[in-house]
């Protein structure tokens, strides 16, 4: 993708603003750096992970989890 002119933004905590102007996009968003204004002509995707593992039932298959919901793991995994 970046062949073709594509810019990927990793370590940004989130978007904060979205602006549509008559030709494109401003995205404010925020990383490690702190807040930055990106123009682009089109924002394809915003994502954020966190582990959702609430309801699972995750003791009675034997998993602990640790901070935040996640599943704790050993060097093997």
């Amino acid at each position: 993708m970046i062949k073709q002119g594509l810019k990927i933004h990793t370590n940004t905590k989130f978007v904060s603003g979205v602006n549509n102007k008559e030709k494109g996009v401003k995205l404010t968003i925020e990383d490690t750096k702190g807040k930055s204004d990106i123009d682009c002509n089109v924002a394809l995707l915003s994502i954020g992970r966190r582990a959702f593992t609430d309801g699972l039932q995750l003791e009675k298959a034997g998993l602990t989890t640790v901070q935040a919901g996640k599943i704790e793991i050993n060097k093997t995994w």
